[in-house]
């Protein structure tokens, strides 16, 4: 079911759906400007429709949809040569580079915050610092988190190493039958038995 938009505006505030309102249809956009659901400012997702009757788009993001009026979404940026594979989601690590103006700035980290579509420009927060910038895409790319390697275990107990402990077993018992035959324990005590008891 959709949700209704949640920004804060009065119902008078509606007007006749317009061409350029429908424009986003089928487009990844932005959400901004919600009061009562902020936490979805700055997501991204998917213009799926646009209703004539109510003038909302709805909008997928993740499994929900929302229904939201077109002052709450703009087309999401661009991806161009150079800029990253993917649209940067906020919270996302990123590596400046590139910059001549601030060439400080280059090979530092940074944190996604925002998109602000009015100047095509992300919003960076610079790792290890508060100074929040303002980046083109393609002044930026995404840090993957590094990929965790299991540990290697030897494989404990294969046929191979039954075989190998078999065989050393083998080779034990056949090195104490040997020693045993040249010590024969039994013939003594025998003979000592039947002679009846020692002289002291």
């Amino acid at each position: 079911a959709r949700v209704p938009d949640t920004a804060a505006s009065s119902p008078t505030a509606r007007h006749p759906a317009s061409r350029a309102d429908m424009a986003l249809v089928g487009e990844r956009v932005v959400v901004s400007g919600l009061l009562r659901r902020p936490e979805l400012n700055s997501q991204v997702g998917e213009a799926t429709s646009f209703d004539e009757a109510n003038g909302r788009y709805t909008v997928r993001i993740g499994t929900e949809q929302i229904a939201l009026r077109p002052m709450n979404v703009e087309r999401a940026p661009f991806r161009s040569s150079g800029a990253p594979a993917e649209t940067l989601e906020p919270h996302a690590k990123v590596r400046i580079h590139g910059l001549s103006a601030r060439a400080e700035l280059n090979s530092c980290g940074g944190t996604i915050l925002c998109w602000h579509a009015d100047k095509g420009r992300y919003g960076v927060q610079v790792e290890g610092s508060l100074e929040t910038v303002l980046l083109r895409p393609t002044n930026l790319e995404e840090v993957k988190p590094p990929r965790v390697r299991e540990k290697w275990a030897p494989e404990w107990r294969s046929a191979e190493a039954d075989a190998i402990i078999e065989n050393k077993e083998r080779e034990l018992l056949a090195a104490e039958a040997a020693e045993a035959a040249k010590h024969p324990f039994g013939a003594g005590f025998g003979a000592a038995a039947g002679g009846g008891a020692a002289a002291v």
